[in-house]
């Protein structure tokens, strides 16, 4: 009897993580499907956090983005892809999803490219996170 409650229990325990672990990936899993909120091309997004950085906040912070931008820095080993003008005191930075890697190490500044990614907000540049190319 304690064998059936005992196996009973751990199995229920096994369902609910399953289950857990389905909701988890869904709000967590990627974001090549999912609808952008917003299409911007980087010096539009720059200029409306240096405008009003409280106002652009509320408006692209948490929000999935899909940003068009020449490249003006990169660093694909680690990530990093910077977005705008070469001049401008702003830009926009791309760290790319692991899976955007390899796609990254073949870029070169002065390409331009449309990347989809999550704004976390404005320090220096505006930071996209987990982002991923949708086209060069």
């Amino acid at each position: 009897m304690i064998k059936r409650i005992l196996y009973g229990s751990l199995l229920l325990a096994l369902l609910l993580g399953g289950i857990g672990y389905c909701f988890y990936q869904l709000e967590n899993g990627s974001i090549q499907y999912q609808s952008p909120a917003y299409r911007l091309s980087a010096t539009e997004l720059v200029a409306a956090f240096l405008q009003d950085e409280q106002a652009a906040s509320r408006q692209y912070s948490g929000k999935l983005l899909e940003v068009r931008g020449a490249i003006n820095l990169l660093n694909p080993e680690n990530g990093f892809i910077y977005l705008g003008a070469p001049t401008a005191s702003s830009s926009v930075s791309c760290t790319m999803d692991s899976t955007q890697i390899d796609k990254a190490v073949l870029l070169k500044a002065g390409d331009t490219v449309t990347i989809k990614g999550i704004c976390t907000g404005f320090l220096i540049d505006v930071q996209l996170n987990r982002a991923e190319f949708l086209s060069k």
